[in-house]
């Protein structure tokens, strides 16, 4: 009876030892697949910041061209102003009070323009980074071994890269 006892114990250990097993491949699975789909959450991240970079840069671009517009403009305009001065002088003095006022008012316009680009495109910026920086920590996180506390990174990028090659 002894006999049989211990091969009962011995039966019910390799039991929960196959059972233990295939619960940490379970898991190990799991991790994989959280852990693909954190990093293409991370490259769809990445994507969104570049596109908001490039928005940014063409929002630049077409700030530039109406600076330039802007300026032909003024330049048009003094010409103009000068023009019709010579021809009134008599009333020089309310139309320079008047181009002047104009001239003012082109500035702030401008300034506010400038101001309005600049903080649209930063705000999606810093957003978008913040996005990726929160999916990268947690990837990190996610590749700690709960039980020892030792980072898989490397482990989980050679896994990545034999899965990419297969």
């Amino acid at each position: 009876m002894a006999g049989n006892e211990s091969q009962k114990q011995f039966l019910t250990l390799l039991r929960e030892f196959a059972s233990e097993k295939s619960q940490g491949e379970r898991r190990i699975v799991n991790h994989k697949k959280r852990n693909q789909q954190l990093q293409s959450e991370l490259e769809l991240a990445y994507a969104e910041v570049e596109e908001a970079k490039n928005q940014k840069e063409s929002a630049e671009q077409e700030l530039k061209g109406y600076e330039v517009e802007l300026t032909r403009n003024e330049s048009a305009i003094q010409t103009l102003e000068l023009n019709k001065n010579c021809f009134t002088p008599s009333r020089a003095g309310p139309a320079k009070a008047k181009g002047e006022d104009a001239e003012a008012f082109k500035r702030e316009l401008q300034n506010l323009s400038t101001i309005i680009v600049s903080l649209t495109g930063s705000k999606q910026t810093s957003e978008l980074e913040n996005k990726c920086a929160s999916l990268g920590d947690e990837l990190q996180k996610r590749s700690v071994c709960p039980r020892c506390h030792k980072d898989n990174t490397a482990a989980l990028s050679q896994i990545l890269q034999a899965g990419d090659e297969n």
